[in-house]
C-alpha cells in the first residue's frame, strides 16, 4: 500500500467529519435559539438540550480540526520509512490468523480508512495494541491482553 495515498485519505476522512460536525454544531445551535425550542413550562428541556447538544459538535469540530493540523504538521516525519512500529508506520499484523493493517499516529485513534480496497485502522498511544506493538520490527511477535498473539509481518 502507497503511504502518502493512504495519509492523503487520512486528511480526507477527517476533513470529512468536521464538516459533518460544524453543520451538526450548528443545526443544534439554529434549533437551540429557534423559536419553537422556547421552554413551555419549568420541566421542558429541549432548547436547553439542544445548546448542550451544539456545544457538544463543536468541541468535536474543534478536535478534528487540531488533529488535521497535527497530522499535516508532521507530514513529512509521518510519512518517512520506519523500521519498527512508531510513530508513522504504517504497518500489517498477522493476528490470530486475520491480516491487519494499521498506521500508528498521534491523532485520530479508532479510525477505519478504507484505500484500495483494504481497511486501515488507526492507532495512537492511548490503544491498548499499541503499547503492545511499539517498537517491535518485521518477524516480531507480540501477545494481546485477550491472549492471542500477533506478529508484525511489514512495516513501511
Amino acid at each position: 500500500m502507497d503511504k502518502t495515498r493512504f495519509f492523503n485519505a487520512l486528511i480526507e476522512t477527517l476533513r470529512e467529519e468536521l464538516i459533518h460536525a460544524v453543520n451538526a454544531s450548528k443545526d443544534a445551535a439554529e434549533y437551540a435559539t429557534n423559536e419553537e425550542s422556547r421552554a413551555e413550562s419549568q420541566w421542558d428541556t429541549q432548547g436547553l438540550e439542544a445548546s448542550y447538544l451544539a456545544a457538544g459538535q463543536a468541541g468535536q469540530a474543534k478536535q478534528w480540526a487540531e488533529a488535521i493540523e497535527e497530522l499535516q504538521s508532521e507530514r513529512e516525519d509521518l510519512l518517512k520509512t520506519n523500521n519498527t512500529v512508531s510513530l508513522g508506520a504504517l504497518f500489517k499484523c498477522d493476528i490470530g490468523g486475520s491480516e491487519e493493517i494499521f498506521f500508528f499516529a498521534g491523532v485520530a485513534g479508532g479510525q477505519v480508512i478504507d484505500v484500495d480496497e483494504m481497511q486501515v485502522t488507526v492507532l495512537n498511544s492511548h490503544s491498548p495494541l499499541a503499547s503492545r506493538v511499539l517498537g517491535r520490527k518485521v518477524g516480531d511477535s507480540f501477545v494481546l491482553p485477550n491472549g492471542n498473539t500477533g506478529e508484525v509481518l511489514h512495516i513501511e
